[in-house]
């Protein structure tokens, strides 16, 4: 079986690995294996994970888990991505496959955010919430963007997390970005985010590949 590392952000993503995309890719004979960047150690021995993503940080983490592992990847968000300005998510994994020049390594940077993902399927919500306005308000948030859902916006006010907790805001329940990231994918099913995602899909096909 062919051993599969990915380098995620935090554990909105880790969770997201372990519950939809490990199962997906056992089946077609892939090991995968979710591990959370670690940003900090103190002298005691305290590890801290999550977040805080720049090219050193790829360096440094990528570098580590190549050893041990046939391929390795990564699933980072464009947005908040440190000490990069005005790059492309095309450019910005030009930039860290660079970093290694190995074929052993699979760069992905999330447009824009994880919870991109989400809004793959407008119709979930009207059920969810028992309220078919909730479809028309995620259908139009898609809208806004051309109908692609992968150029959701990446500013601070409209990022894909921050219109997914005030969707929920609106209708009075809180948004829990581990839980419902994974929890809703699970719901619409992997097939859909594929289908409205090309440039993810392009990702998971990449290594459904792999030899």
């Amino acid at each position: 079986m062919i051993r599969v590392a990915i380098s995620v952000e935090g554990q909105s993503e880790d969770e997201f690995c372990k519950q939809i995309l490990v199962p997906y890719f056992q089946e077609r004979g892939i090991q995968l294996t979710s591990i959370i960047v670690e940003t900090k150690r103190e002298k005691c021995g305290v590890k801290y994970k999550g977040g805080c993503i720049n090219l050193d940080r790829v360096k440094s983490e990528v570098s580590k888990l190549l050893p041990s592992f046939d391929y390795v990847t990564t699933f980072y968000d464009l947005y908040g991505f440190g000490k990069i300005d005005d790059i492309s998510a095309d450019e910005l994994e030009h930039k860290m496959a660079e970093l290694f020049k190995s074929r052993k390594f699979i760069p992905y940077i999330q447009k824009y955010e994880f919870e991109t993902l989400l809004f793959s399927e407008p119709l979930y919500y009207g059920d969810y919430f028992d309220n078919p306005q909730a479809t028309l308000d995620i259908q139009e948030i898609v809208s806004s963007c051309g109908g692609n859902i992968e150029e959701i916006n990446n500013s601070k006010e409209t990022a894909p997390s921050k219109r997914m907790m005030k969707f929920f805001d609106d209708y009075d329940e809180g948004f829990d970005k581990v839980f419902h990231g994974y929890s809703i994918i699970e719901e619409i099913g992997l097939q859909k985010v594929l289908e409205e995602c090309p440039r993810f899909s392009k990702w998971v096909e990449k290594i459904e590949l792999l030899r």
